[in-house]
């Protein structure tokens, strides 16, 4: 395959350029030179990486077939998201076991392109349960732990878990990603954690204790400890603008993670459960949030144009960061010779294209 694109702007993971010519050829992106003409899109940028994606539409990667995955695996392409960690939240262990085993299966085959790995999301939390199913939630298994599969890239862990320090190193020796969540710790809890090892919180002031001028909260804490990463659901419901605004000033350049938390909100098991679409986001009868409707790619654009982010920092957020957190930083590398992972957007940044080596998506 041999395509080229031009672009207004071109954003290679870490800087915004100008106008700019991106040859693909076999794969591969073959040569990036200036454009003088009148270009085909407005942007050009790696594609987006999702550490946090449950499911979309009526596909939940938790109770789904293969078929369904590459299915799934097509339509966030459409969106731009060309890589992702499927993530499964809180189930009883040997449920959650099997699942995580069928995933790793389907990781392993390379049958579908986008899909990097694994993102658990409980048993293991803690005092902030939000949807999660209280009586699921149990105390560290230890030996449970150590049989994870390599295809295991971030696992989200409660602090105040008795045996948390202890998960935590296992993991990160075998170079999984830690991050915080569902929880409210102490600050010594939160403290040991990322000295053991813990990079991340999950959905940062979502399923946590929060900011106050006089209390210690896991929101409060990730926003200055330069250590942390904060994932950030950017839909504007889990999250106001001005939060969001927060977010991202108060963590610099590198230090903010968006994901999408999507659900399968039209499937039968959210319909059992009870789930709507509410002031646009899925929730329970009682109201509590059940993740997110909003793929990653809108996030970005509301990120931007309603919360008032500057571009680069938050194209860099849905690229570089979550590249960053699972240590496969080449995955948001734009340059001559790197595989192709790209997307382009229009003016009003949204996805009209999305290359992922060999395979291609136009709006």
């Amino acid at each position: 395959m041999s395509e080229i694109l031009t672009t207004q702007k071109f954003f290679d993971g870490q800087i915004l350029h100008g106008p700019t010519e991106i040859h693909l050829h076999e794969g591969c992106i073959h040569k990036l030179t200036r454009y003088d003409g009148v270009p085909e899109f407005s942007l050009v940028a790696p594609g987006f990486l999702d550490l946090q994606m449950n499911g979309f539409e009526s596909i939940d990667v938790s109770d789904c077939s293969i078929d369904d995955l590459i299915a799934l695996d097509q339509s966030l392409l459409s969106h731009g998201t060309t890589h992702w960690l499927a993530t499964v939240i809180t189930a009883p262990l040997d449920r959650l076991e099997e699942r995580i085993t069928f995933l790793d299966e389907v990781c392993r085959s390379g049958l579908v392109g986008g899909l990097l790995g694994i993102h658990i999301e409980g048993p293991f939390l803690g005092q902030a349960p939000g949807a999660h199913r209280t009586d699921w939630i149990v105390p560290i298994d230890m030996t449970w732990m150590s049989r994870l599969p390599e295809s295991v890239q971030l696992v989200t862990i409660a602090p105040e878990q008795p045996l948390a320090i202890e998960a935590t190193e296992l993991l990160t020796q075998r170079g999984i990603a830690v991050s915080m969540g569902h929880s409210k710790p102490s600050i010594s809890e939160i403290e040991s954690m990322v000295t053991a090892g813990a990079s991340m919180v999950t959905h940062l002031f979502n399923g946590m204790s929060g900011v106050h001028h006089r209390e210690n909260g896991l929101a409060l804490r990730a926003l200055v400890d330069s250590r942390i990463t904060t994932g950030l659901i950017a839909d504007m419901s889990h999250v106001s603008p001005d939060a969001v605004a927060l977010a991202f000033a108060a963590k610099g350049e590198q230090g903010v993670c968006l994901v999408s938390d999507t659900v399968a909100w039209d499937s039968e098991r959210a319909k059992r459960r009870g789930i709507q679409i509410v002031d646009g986001s899925p929730q329970l009868v009682d109201g509590t949030l059940a993740g997110s409707c909003t793929p990653l790619s809108q996030c970005v654009q509301k990120s931007v144009q309603i919360a008032g982010v500057g571009l680069e920092d938050v194209l860099r957020a849905a690229t570089t960061t979550p590249s960053n957190v699972i240590r496969r930083p080449v995955i948001s590398q734009v340059c001559e010779g790197a595989a192709i992972n790209l997307l382009a957007m229009n003016d009003a940044l949204c996805v009209v294209g999305a290359w992922r080596a060999l395979v291609s998506h136009r709006a």
